[in-house]
């Protein structure tokens, strides 16, 4: 979000269910508002006003960091806390198929994402990508063993 302090801290929003995280965090990346992608380890982190404080090592002033300000903080996924029962990480649903009523898979899921007034399936059908928003009237079901969305194809085509 910011720097804060004279020796490099910068100040994040957590933007995951275990806001005690932070504490197990050492080797991130951080995306760029540019998408580069810089590693960075972690030599201090603490909580600070319901928001996180980190210090990277070798990072030792304001103007350090500053480059960092309105970077994400991404971790490997190998270091992805399952979702709480009954969430989703939008990446757990690249590759699903998309089916319509009856079960014929008619596309594949690219992403899904947030938008500002409702998510939504990035879906090829047809050789077209289509976003589909995450409704009821569109998005009947997801299966997450079976890997697939069912979606109604006359609220989308």
């Amino acid at each position: 979000m910011r720097t804060h302090g004279v020796f490099g801290d910068i100040l994040c929003k957590p933007l995951t269910h275990d806001v005690e995280r932070h504490s197990l965090l050492k080797k991130v990346y951080l995306e760029l508002s540019n998408g580069e992608i810089k590693e960075a380890t972690i030599s201090h982190s603490e909580e600070y006003n319901f928001l996180w404080k980190f210090r990277f090592e070798g990072l030792n002033s304001p103007e350090s960091v500053q480059p960092f300000v309105n970077a994400h903080v991404l971790v490997p996924e190998s270091e992805r806390m399952p979702a709480p029962e009954g969430q989703f990480y939008f990446s757990d649903f690249e590759n699903f198929d998309a089916v319509d009523k009856e079960g014929k898979v008619v596309g594949k899921v690219l992403s899904a994402q947030e938008m500002p007034s409702v998510n939504v399936f990035n879906l090829l059908i047809d050789n077209k990508e289509i976003m589909a928003p995450w409704i009821d009237d569109c998005i009947l079901g997801v299966d997450m063993e079976k890997k697939r969305i069912v979606v109604n194809l006359e609220f989308i085509v």
